[in-house]
């Protein structure tokens, strides 16, 4: 299942468009035409950008990647409109190969440019790089609840049953391991979600004035939340091994899992060495202060 969901996550739309303009190409010597334009079309697209950037002298020096990834396209394309040229050593992975090989081009470039807009920008538009890339990360994060708490353990569950065949055997202890497992892997995300929200207020406490009371209220409030959510999430997964220690014998299936948070634990000292660094600056300012 989720091999299947993936091959068609990484080769859409490309997939799509090879089977269309096979289809159109196919149904007359005009559609032919038409689908051949289509093609170049669809594939000059990061080259016309590339010009379009150009014109309005917004190119930067990442953007010199959009004609590799023209060219990419012209090769990915014409491979999904003939996918019986395509040939690979391992049987069904060459769709998947030429996806895959074009997304991390395309993301690659995507990640260079915000970064070198992120180093051109001044506050403000730092500002809305950071909320957007936090709102994207939470994002993230839920989907990722969606699917422990729903994909993985309905699979888990079936896996069980499967294992267990048609043996007289009472599972009951078995799933409810399997939801506490499910619990115990949810909840760093819902605690990261919560982590995201503060930190975005935080953010705009700071930008509003760094030396102020409320500013540095709310990066301690980050870092009391950062270490009692790192707290959870190392206690938690400490409490499902154990009990299912106690437990085994009544286990069909066992998870045990051993989690170092190392950078979950950078994360928190950063936080807590950016709080220190805000009180400090805003006892200096003070001192500064009564001095004039």
């Amino acid at each position: 299942m989720h091999s299947r969901i993936f091959s068609y996550i990484i080769t859409f739309p490309f997939e799509q468009l090879g089977w269309g303009l096979r289809k159109l190409s196919l149904h007359s010597t005009a559609c032919n035409i038409s689908a051949i334009l289509f093609y170049i079309l669809i594939c000059l697209t990061p080259c016309l950008l590339f010009l379009y950037l150009k014109k309005r002298k917004k190119l930067l020096k990442s953007d010199f990647f959009l004609p590799v990834l023209s060219i990419m396209l012209f090769a990915v394309i014409y491979y999904m409109i003939n996918p019986g040229l395509l040939k690979s050593s391992v049987p069904g992975t060459g769709k998947i190969l030429l996806g895959s090989t074009f997304y991390s081009v395309f993301f690659g470039y995507v990640i260079l440019r915000i970064l070198e807009e992120c180093s051109l920008a001044d506050t403000e538009r730092l500002k809305l790089w950071l909320r957007t890339l936090l709102g994207a990360v939470i994002f993230l994060f839920f989907y990722a609840i969606l699917t422990e708490g729903f994909e993985n353990l309905s699979l888990s569950f079936q896996n069980l049953k499967e294992a267990a065949g048609n043996e007289d055997i009472n599972l009951t202890t078995s799933y409810v391991f399997l939801i506490l497992q499910c619990i115990t892997n949810i909840i760093p995300y819902v605690l990261a979600v919560f982590i995201l929200f503060t930190s975005i207020r935080s953010l705009n406490e700071l930008l509003l004035d760094r030396y102020s009371d409320a500013s540095a209220a709310a990066m301690e409030k980050l870092a009391s939340l950062c270490t009692k959510s790192l707290i959870i999430a190392v206690v938690s997964g400490m409490i499902f091994n154990i009990l299912q220690l106690l437990f085994h014998q009544s286990l069909r299936q066992i998870n045990m899992v051993v989690s170092i948070p190392i950078y979950s634990i950078a994360f928190v000292l950063a936080v807590l060495l950016t709080t220190k660094y805000i009180r400090e600056n805003q006892k200096l300012k003070r001192d500064n202060d009564l001095f004039i």
